[in-house]
């Protein structure tokens, strides 16, 4: 059987891509956040592996596939499918649900850095205005100019985090390495489990609700009722939800918490 050396190297170039999108280390320094952790282990609430990996499963699938893997994807799919205003819209209602101070600057700053990436280092001249609604957002838009495959773009950012998670756990509880490992290992197994049907979910609720509001030709609304009607239409369909009370809690905490090594 002949091979696509063609397809071969496009599909060596994407995975490239995705582990320097999911490296903690480069190109963002996302290392020095802990997405609640250090408060968390302060708290009380993280004091071993069992409850380390027990508040991390809870975060993956409240925060990470409930509610910002589906946008992630939804800008993908905006993206990909010329409604970038639409894409505008679920970018500013992702700004718009972070709820601390510390998430909505640890989101600008993680931006930030990767827009200095992308312009110092791969000379892409990112618009001023893409990285003004966080990190989630131009993540997004990178995986969308790069033509990453959906899917395999949710698992690098849901990786991301998870990973981040672990590592701050293993220095702050602390926690052997092998600990952290079995932790992430299990983490990385209930994320792949699910990701192929949430991004398809993503993919045809997406289709759905852009067919429909094409048949009924936007009710005579502007644009931006427009987008407004399809979010909540999207939101809906795919029941998202960023309703995390205990989250904001630890993290508001946190912003005080008097001896700390992590910015979140």
């Amino acid at each position: 059987m002949m091979v696509n050396t063609s397809t071969q190297s496009t599909q060596s170039v994407q995975l490239g891509q995705l582990l320097m999108l999911a490296s903690s280390n480069l190109p963002i320094g996302s290392y020095t956040y802990s997405q609640g952790v250090e408060s968390a282990i302060e708290s009380g609430v993280i004091s071993d592996e069992a409850s380390t990996l027990a508040f991390m499963q809870d975060y993956l699938e409240l925060a990470v596939i409930g509610y910002e893997l589906p946008l992630l994807g939804l800008i993908m799919c905006a993206l990909g499918g010329g409604h970038e205003a639409l894409a505008n819209e679920v970018a500013h209602d992702y700004h718009a649900s972070l709820e601390s101070k510390e998430f909505v600057l640890e989101s600008q700053q993680l931006a930030q850095a990767m827009v200095s990436w992308l312009n110092e280092v791969l000379n892409l001249g990112v618009p001023t205005e893409l990285p003004e609604d966080g990190f989630l957002p131009l993540f997004a838009h990178i995986a969308q100019h790069w033509q990453l495959p959906l899917a395999q773009s949710m698992t690098t950012y849901g990786f991301a985090q998870l990973e981040n998670m672990v590592l701050a756990a293993v220095k702050t509880v602390p926690l052997g390495q092998m600990a952290g490992q079995r932790i992430l290992w299990q983490l990385q197994n209930d994320l792949g489990s699910q990701i192929n049907a949430l991004s398809g979910d993503v993919k045809q609720a997406f289709d759905d609700v852009i067919t429909s509001a094409n048949a009924t030709h936007a009710l005579d609304m502007n644009e931006d009722q427009v987008c407004q009607k399809l979010c909540q239409d999207l939101y809906e369909s795919l029941n998202i939800s960023n309703n995390l009370p205990n989250l904001a809690i630890l993290s508001s905490m946190h912003e005080e918490q008097y001896s700390r090594l992590f910015r979140s």
